[in-house]
């Protein structure tokens, strides 16, 4: 009778703890989201109000790392503490990752400035630059898609990690192709429902991220990471 699986192994287990893990950590990435979530709640759409959304996701980039910490652990060892892990992935991640998350923060805000601009004077000039600028903002997002998870699992220096994230996004396509996948399911769903509706839906994103990506992520491990090196450089990229 070894086969039989002891009490809270079941498939059905399984399933409830993998449930709860990804709404406690649910929870957690919206808590620590507040600051935009009541600045979207209380604020009148407008584009006038801009900058404050632009201060209120500032703290976002810290919980995303913390979300790919956390999934990252939880895809590896198929279970997690989601509290300890996602606060200590915030904690051992947070200036890293505000260094990454503030320029590209910065750039994407800026885009949608100028598509705001590009959109509002519709002339044909204006029409070629949105478009330029809407495939750059895309690729901004792609790209995030792999700084966060790299940033999440390994210590690179800061540079070195938008190195390699260009350097996945066009050596592994099937990954890229995938992460576009979801991020454009993950914005139709947006579309259909609200916008609001991320935040519930974050940790199931970023866990189906965190396993289309784990091809590229040993490959990161493979190829760049010497175990006797605290810092790990890419300079044989």
């Amino acid at each position: 009778m070894g086969n039989k699986r002891e009490f809270g192994e079941g498939l059905l287990s399984t399933f409830t703890n993998f449930v709860y893990w990804l709404m406690v950590l649910n929870v957690y990435f919206i808590l620590t989201n507040i600051v935009f979530l009541f600045f979207f709640l209380a604020l009148e759409p407008s584009f006038s109000n801009i900058i404050l959304y632009f201060l209120a996701l500032i703290p976002t980039g810290p919980s995303i790392s913390a979300l790919y910490y956390s999934t990252a652990k939880l895809v590896k060892e198929k279970e997690i503490s989601p509290t300890k892990d996602f606060f200590h992935g915030y904690k051992i991640n947070v200036i890293d990752s505000l260094k990454l998350w503030l320029p590209a923060l910065t750039v994407l805000f800026i885009i949608v400035v100028d598509l705001q601009y590009f959109y509002a004077k519709a002339t044909t000039f204006n029409q070629v630059l949105a478009g330029i600028f809407f495939v750059a903002l895309v690729f901004i997002l792609i790209l995030l898609l792999y700084v966060f998870p790299i940033n999440a699992q390994f210590k690179f220096r800061i540079r070195d990690i938008y190195r390699l994230s260009v350097y996945y996004v066009f050596k592994t396509m099937r990954v890229t192709t995938g992460n576009i996948a979801i991020l454009f399911l993950t914005a139709f769903i947006m579309f259909v429902t609200s916008d609001f509706i991320i935040l519930f839906l974050a940790s199931l994103v970023c866990y189906i991220l965190t396993l289309n990506n784990q091809a590229a992520m040993e490959d990161v491990k493979l190829n760049f990471v010497k175990e006797d090196k605290q810092n790990h450089s890419i300079n044989n990229l």
